[in-house]
């Protein structure tokens, strides 16, 4: 019988304590109670899948009633990075990110991804310096604007001035994003 689907309390506390944290209104908390997680206490140790995806699309919902599914499920993206870096690995990482550049990065956060949950496969091919393509085996939720979400704020940690996502195919599978930036001037060249 194949494991569950577990994504840990790390995961959800970057995206639900950290990560937005005071944004959530009484309400969104009490809909977010109902369906199992309990803000006001500690953290079970994970969580099923399913039961995160709805976590994530409650959240979505509250927070961005005005955007679709798709947009909101962006920002959500941005806000999971945002309380990633404010975890002990992610202060290194933002530290790091600007002398790395956005592909050591994306590297990076990929592993970290992965140690975030009991099932994703997350893979990093590099075309050029400034291009990689990123798979992974299943996302976090059922949009795959969450991921591009998080690589636009990882590019903004990293100093990346332009970058471009596209989500190459998408499927009950995984998903392939196609990611291509320019690196941002160094200040000490221009120094």
């Amino acid at each position: 019988m194949p494991l569950e689907k577990q994504v840990f309390a790390t995961t959800v506390e970057a995206l639900f304590v950290r990560g937005l944290g005071a944004r959530l209104s009484p309400e969104a908390r009490a809909l977010l109670f109902e369906a199992g997680l309990d803000l006001e206490r500690p953290l079970a140790i994970s969580y099923p899948l399913e039961q995160w995806k709805t976590f994530v699309r409650i959240a979505s919902e509250s927070l961005y009633p005005d955007l679709s599914p798709s947009e909101a499920h962006g920002c959500m993206g941005e806000h999971f990075l945002e309380g990633y870096l404010q975890t002990f690995v992610g202060r290194v990482v933002a530290g790091l990110a600007p002398a790395f550049g956005l592909g050591l990065t994306l590297a990076r956060i990929s592993q970290d991804l992965r140690g975030g949950n009991n099932f994703s496969e997350v893979r990093l091919v590099d075309h050029s310096p400034q291009h990689v393509e990123l798979w992974m085996s299943e996302l976090l939720c059922d949009h795959p604007s969450f991921m591009v979400g998080l690589i636009l704020r990882a590019q903004r940690v990293a100093g990346a001035p332009d970058v471009h996502v596209e989500v190459l195919s998408f499927d009950a599978t995984g998903c392939t994003f196609d990611i291509r930036w320019t690196e941002a001037v160094s200040r000490v060249a221009n120094a």
